[in-house]
Formats: structure tokens, C-alpha cells, sequence
């Protein structure tokens, strides 16, 4: 229960914080998309590089030492954060470097807390545990990234603290980094309320970590090129494994676009200030949680495949509806134009089938990933996914934002529709090819 505590709240924690970066983007640049991007990218891209690193490191430490440390850092950095802001709130990059900071720190603490799980609980309650956790992961997500930042932004107004000679004008979204700071305090708090004879590692006290510690990473770095390649040949042999690798890597990156986009959009199209932008993330992420529910049932009767298929044909169709409704909005009710209550109803709808749509295509592909990889190498698979993921959101988000900054965000939209709606074409074109004359393969409701 400690552990659980420790990591709900702590990634209640890190959504909040990263809401709160994208909301300072849209605030000191007017929603320049592109600088929402290298927000984004700040805390996505030590996953590429430093997982693998940390997760080799954690094998060789205590792992009750690696959670409460790490969340001691992650106190530092936000408080860092809050000074950075009180200094000069316009300047971004010490915001983009403490953001990566934070998210480095974080690729410790997320392999220690998964190794520590099967060292507090038995065997029989390993699988409900794991559950809990994952499920955990969703609810965080839901809470920091729409609900808390809010929230705080909200109760806190802006006030000045007098000290002496000096006067701090503090923002209201700096309290949220301040808030921050003090719940990864709770989270060290709480791991050092665990028992450290609870974490029983003899592996760690019969090696010596210090003399192996540079083998290990370079052997680590070396076996992870080697099952990378052969994870690659795994995945490129059997065209409907491929298919839901890239399926689920689009999925992902679709989700972080529109927490690129939200905050230029709101402004944009609905008039708004960025911090409104839970006006488009909240209908996506309960489209995307709801959709969740039923959907493995809803697979079983329409087809695994035939659902990804249909998932994308409505994430392209809702992408292109977006600026379309607010094209006809203008034209139609040029009076009230994007301040209609039917135009905020419409984008809620939209959004949300977005959520339900993008739900459609990750279940199911993530599904038949896990079905046609090999058990023996599931995991190398599941890891060349992830890479994949990580690595390529880094381009588009980077191509999207200067889109978006060279000629409008209607224009971005239309281009997203297109490559989502060319995937598709390729998608089944590609997977007929590979299976035809295959009874095993099939768009029907068997698959």
C-alpha cells in the first residue's frame, strides 16, 4: 500500500508538472505550437536513451534507496522550477532543462518501483498487484494532466511575496510546482515508512556492485543492440505483427499531438486561454478511458484487426470534422461565430470521439502485438515498440509544430487527417499482401 501511494501520487505529480510546463509554453509564447513540442519532447526523450542505462543501474542498487532518492531529486528540480520562474518567467530553457532533468530521474524510479513489486507481495498476489498498478497509471494520468493543474491553477490566484527588499510576484501556475514539490516529498516519505527489511535483494549483497557496475552497463548497451536487431526481424517477418507495432506507435504519438496542440487550439478556435485546454484533453482522455472498458468485448464480436482499421478511419475523419465545423460555424453563424455554446458541444463531441477512436486502434493492436509475438521474445518486441514510439514522436512533433507556425493549425489538421488516412490504405493493403490465401489472417470478426 506504501509503494502503491508512493507511485500513484508520484505520477499524479509528474502529469500536473507537465501540464503545467505546457501551459507556461502557451502562456509566454501565444500557443506557439512548435515551442509546445520542445515542451513535450523535454520530458518524452530520456526514455530513448536513459531506460535501458537506468534499468541496468537499478539491478545493482537497493531498491528502497533508488525510490526515495530519486524522489528527493525530484523534489529539487521543482523547486528549482519555481525559482527559475520567480527570476524571469519568460525564459523557457531552464524550464525545458529542469523537465528533463525530472523525466531522467524518473527512468530510475519507475524500474525500481516494477522490480520492488514482486519483493513486497507474494506470488499469488503478484498479477492483481501488477493490475493495480497499471490501472494506476491511467487514473494519474487523468488526475494530473486534467484535473489537478486546473484545480490549483484555479484556487491560487496571483499574489506577491514580500521579502525585505525583495518582492516575489508568484503566478498562480507556479503553485502547482510548488504543490509538486511537496507531494514527491510525501512520495520519499512514504518509501521510507517501509520496512527495509521488506526489500530482501541477497543478489545485491553477494555482488560488488562497484567493480561490475561499468561491465554491466556496457554488456547492457551491447545485449540491447543485439535484441534490438533481433527484435526488428521478429517484428518485420510477420506483416501483422509489424502492422500493430506501428499501429500502436501511431496511437501514442496521435495522443501526444493533441496535448501539443490543445493549447493553441482552445485559443485558436474556441477563444480561450491556454489554461483551458482541459476543455479538449479531458473529452479525449474520457473517450480514450471509457472506450477502454468495453472495448475488449466489442473486439470479440467486430474482429481485433477490423476494429484498428475502423479506429483509424475515424481518428482521419475526426481530424479533418475539427477545422471543418469551425470553417461552417463562421460561415453559417457569423453573429455568435466560435462563442456558440453549439460549437463548444460540437469540439467536446468530436474530441471525445478522437479518445474513442484512438482507444479503437491501441487495444486491439497492442492485443495482437502481444498474441503474434513470440513468448521467448515478447519482451524484446515490446521494447523495440516502445523505442520506436519514443524516437518517432520526436520528428513529428518537431514537423508539426513548424507546420503549424508556417501556415495555420486548419492546415496541420488536414495534414494529419491525410497521413492517418494514407496509413490506413497502406496498413490493409500491406497485410492482404503478406496473408492472402492465409486462413489464419482475416479482417473478419474471428480476428
Amino acid at each position: 500500500m506504501l509503494l502503491w501511494s508512493a507511485q500513484l501520487i508520484s505520477q499524479i505529480v509528474l502529469n500536473a508538472a507537465n501540464y503545467g510546463v505546457i501551459v507556461l509554453v502557451n502562456q509566454i509564447t501565444h500557443s506557439n505550437v512548435f515551442m509546445a513540442g520542445l515542451a513535450i519532447i523535454a520530458f518524452t526523450l530520456p526514455a530513448v536513451p536513459f531506460s535501458a542505462i537506468a534499468g541496468v543501474l537499478v539491478d545493482r542498487q537497493n531498491k528502497r534507496r533508488v525510490l526515495w532518492t530519486s524522489n528527493i531529486f525530484r523534489v529539487i528540480t521543482m523547486f528549482l522550477v519555481v525559482a527559475s520562474l520567480l527570476v524571469d518567467n519568460t525564459n523557457l530553457w531552464p524550464l525545458f532543462t529542469l523537465s528533463f532533468l525530472t523525466s531522467v530521474i524518473g527512468q530510475f524510479f519507475s524500474p525500481a518501483e516494477g522490480a520492488s513489486i514482486p519483493l513486497l507481495v507474494g506470488e499469488r498476489e503478484l498479477m492483481p498487484a501488477l493490475s493495480l498498478f497499471n490501472i494506476s497509471l491511467t487514473v494519474a494520468q487523468a488526475i494530473g494532466f486534467l484535473l489537478l493543474g486546473r484545480v490549483v491553477a484555479t484556487i491560487f490566484p496571483p499574489f506577491t511575496l514580500t521579502l525585505g527588499a525583495l518582492a516575489l510576484h508568484v503566478q498562480s501556475i507556479d503553485m502547482l510546482f510548488v504543490l509538486a514539490g511537496v507531494l514527491y516529498a510525501v512520495c520519499a516519505l512514504l518509501i521510507l515508512l517501509i520496512p527495509e527489511s521488506a526489500f530482501k535483494e541477497e543478489h545485491i549483497r553477494l555482488r560488488h556492485r562497484d567493480d561490475e557496475a561499468h561491465a554491466q552497463i556496457g554488456q547492457a548497451l551491447s545485449s540491447l543492440w543485439s535484441d534490438l536487431a533481433s527484435g526488428w526481424r521478429i517484428i518485420s517477418s510477420d506483416r501483422l505483427l509489424y502492422f500493430s507495432v506501428i499501429q500502436v506507435s501511431v496511437a501514442s504519438v496521435v495522443m501526444l499531438m493533441i496535448g501539443e496542440l490543445a493549447g493553441a487550439f482552445v485559443q485558436t478556435f474556441l477563444h480561450r486561454p491556454p489554461e483551458d485546454m482541459s476543455l479538449i484533453l479531458a473529452p479525449a482522455a474520457i473517450g480514450l478511458v471509457g472506450a477502454s472498458i468495453v472495448m475488449p468485448r466489442l473486439a470479440q464480436r467486430v474482429g481485433k484487426l477490423r476494429l484498428t482499421t475502423i479506429g483509424l478511419l475515424v481518428l482521419g475523419a475526426g481530424f479533418v470534422l475539427l477545422p471543418v465545423s469551425h470553417w461552417l460555424v463562421l460561415t453559417f453563424d457569423p453573429a455568435r461565430g466560435t462563442e456558440s455554446p453549439l460549437f463548444l458541444w460540437l469540439i467536446v463531441f468530436l474530441v471525445f470521439t478522437l479518445g474513442v477512436a484512438m482507444s479503437s486502434i491501441n487495444i486491439p493492436a497492442q492485443t495482437i502485438l502481444q498474441e503474434r509475438a513470440p513468448e521467448s521474445s515478447r519482451a524484446r518486441v515490446l521494447s523495440l515498440q516502445f523505442m520506436l514510439y519514443n524516437a518517432g514522436s520526436i520528428p513529428v512533433l518537431l514537423f508539426a509544430g513548424v507546420i503549424a507556425q508556417i501556415i495555420n493549425l486548419s492546415a496541420l489538421m488536414f495534414i494529419m487527417a491525410a497521413a492517418i488516412l494514407l496509413f490506413y490504405w497502406w496498413g490493409i493493403r500491406y497485410v492482404r499482401q503478406g496473408e492472402e490465401g492465409r486462413g489464419d489472417v482475416t479482417l473478419g470478426p474471428s480476428h
